[in-house]
């Protein structure tokens, strides 16, 4: 294991440490909602988000201003319960700031490695997502699945430039960036500080990583996934390298949903369906070569304690 040469203040017992994490995203979660987006979807849409917010979710489409609002709702969220959870849990528990875990310094090459990476993993998770799907699940996930399809069709409808940079920067960057610093530099640190195993902490923060989207026909794929980030992120110990990594797999959905919109292209990347076959067993062989060469590249740049 891969030890940072920094000695935190002092540190907490796991359940203590996990029950401050929790506990700050529930906090500050609910003050984004009631101080901040309550009010903003109020004024903006008309509706009673804190009464309805099951219709408004189930049904945006008939509230004026409802996309704006939704898109609004969703950045407010990320940064309260992601970005400012994972930097006040290190300063409470540890006096420290975030960015003490920045330390490594990464090889130019890697960078482009994990671009053609993300984008060639796309055939394989594809074929990965419809085996996720053909599992049999509770009623409820579907419902739940099927409520939450909806709404992502409905913010991805980019009718300008402007709505696209704006889906861009809520649905790819703020994402990446919160998510990232909060399952990997914290949760995924803290397990491996606990059990001293990089591999558990990996799985275990990718498969929390899945569960917290509520998506379960999908939970297998994104747990990997997440679990790519996790690797990425031991291997060369910069937060900006899964960061840069989630953004390529986010903001490739969104660019390519946008060209679609536009004609440019007929490749569909929200269909459900399997890339043919081939396809995926390439990108397997692809994305097992770019992992093994991202690793062994990575290890002359990782800091030594």
């Amino acid at each position: 294991m891969i030890e940072t040469p920094d000695l935190p203040t002092r540190r907490f017992s796991p359940f203590a440490s996990l029950l401050i994490l929790f506990g700050l995203m529930v906090v500050l979660g609910s003050i984004a909602q009631i101080a901040i987006v309550y009010p903003l979807v109020k004024f903006l849409t008309g509706a009673d988000f804190a009464a309805g917010a099951a219709d408004f979710i189930a049904h945006p489409q008939d509230y004026p201003h409802s996309w704006l609002a939704t898109m609004l709702m969703q950045a407010i969220t990320s940064v309260f319960s992601f970005i400012l959870t994972a930097y006040l849990f290190w300063y409470l528990t540890e006096k420290r700031n975030i960015v003490f875990m920045e330390k490594g310094s990464t090889d130019p090459l890697i960078w482009a490695l994990i671009l053609v990476l993300v984008i060639g993993y796309i055939p394989l998770n594809s074929l990965i997502f419809e085996w996720n799907q053909l599992l049999p699940l509770p009623q409820w996930m579907v419902d739940s699945e099927k409520q939450l399809e909806t709404l992502t069709k409905f913010l991805t409808q980019f009718p300008s430039f402007g709505h696209f940079m704006l889906g861009l920067l809520v649905i790819g960057l703020i994402p990446a960036l919160g998510e990232e610093l909060l399952f990997r530099a914290t949760l995924q640190r803290l397990f491996e500080r606990w059990w001293g195993s990089p591999h558990v902490a990996v799985w275990l923060s990718a498969a929390i990583f899945s569960a917290y989207h509520v998506q379960f026909m999908g939970f297998f794929p994104r747990m990997i996934l997440g679990a790519l980030f996790g690797y990425l992120y031991v291997w060369t110990r910069n937060l900006w390298v899964p960061i840069f990594a989630h953004f390529v797999n986010n903001g490739f959905v969104v660019v390519m949903i946008y060209l679609r919109h536009r004609q440019i292209t007929e490749l569909d990347v929200e269909s459900n369906e399997a890339m043919p076959l081939p396809y995926a067993l390439v990108s397997a062989v692809l994305t097992i070569g770019l992992l093994r060469l991202i690793y062994q590249r990575s290890q002359g740049t990782i800091p030594q304690s």
